[in-house]
């Protein structure tokens, strides 16, 4: 589906889906705790999600937004921890953010296949950011 959409569409629609995430997880332990990273530039590298253990009185990781970082735009990958490989499974999900042009952004979201050997598409959008209001001003 092509669709010109608002700024706020978007994030609210991308939001939607790593909310939706979370309240799941939450539903099961009701004690959430998020771990940042940083990269160098200090820009966020990742957001770890950990739920409350009642047996083990321990967190235990659940999943992990990663972001990387391009000259025009940037990857937001999630992550599912694995339990019984004590690491971080491939991405589950890739959001991909390129600025088209000044005040232009794409938005593609991929997911993995069933088999885990392949991502498809699964929704597109384009984000219009609003004009600097000063330019609008006429006098």
């Amino acid at each position: 589906m092509k669709a010109i959409i608002t700024a706020a569409m978007v994030i609210s629609m991308c939001l939607s889906t790593v909310n939706s995430h979370a309240a799941d997880k939450q539903n099961e332990t009701q004690k959430i705790e998020y771990r940042y990273a940083y990269d160098e530039q200090g820009r966020l590298a990742n957001k770890e999600m950990l739920s409350w253990d009642e047996a083990t009185q321990q967190w235990q990781k659940s999943s992990r937004l990663t972001y990387k970082y391009y000259k025009n735009g940037y990857n937001v990958e999630v992550s599912e921890w694995n339990a019984n490989k004590q690491t971080y499974d491939i991405p589950s999900q890739v959001t991909l953010y390129r600025s088209q042009a000044p005040n232009l952004t794409s938005v593609k979201i991929y997911k993995m296949n069933e088999t885990r050997d392949n991502m498809y598409l699964t929704s597109r959008a384009v984000m219009m950011e609003p004009l600097n209001a000063n330019l609008l001003a006429s006098k």
